[in-house]
């Protein structure tokens, strides 16, 4: 539990974890600071369990961009060319077949053949 206490000291936030419920830290093997992002590895007294704290590294603002935003166009060639690059996309077939469908006012099957032997019995000529 000692060494609980250093890695308390060392990271904070540490104390937030509950040390009743399992027997926590028989050595403390990596306390870290580096980029402003705190990190730590610890086992348990029998070494079966590794525990590690990395919490989400707090950036500043300044260091922050906006979003690139599209440029706007007012071409019409250009807004045309997007409109062709849509209808070219790779799509599902499901939509291709139900766009088809649409146009030509068909469903996807197509008429079945009703089921006929493909060698009929001959003529007996003896009758």
């Amino acid at each position: 539990m000692a060494l609980l206490r250093v890695g308390r000291a060392v990271c904070p936030r540490l104390a937030l974890v509950n040390t009743e419920s399992r027997a926590w830290v028989s050595s403390l093997e990596e306390v870290r600071r580096i980029n402003g992002r705190e990190e730590a590895v610890v086992m348990t007294d029998d070494s079966k369990t590794i525990v590690c704290w990395h919490p989400q590294p707090d950036i500043p603002y300044e260091m922050t961009k906006p979003l690139p935003e599209a440029p706007t166009v007012d071409s019409v060639l250009k807004v045309q060319a997007q409109d062709t690059k849509k209808l070219f996309k790779n799509k599902h077939p499901f939509f291709v077949n139900k766009a088809l469908r649409e146009l030509t006012f068909t469903t996807k099957h197509l008429p079945q053949k009703r089921f006929a032997k493909k060698n009929p019995p001959r003529d007996r000529e003896y009758l």
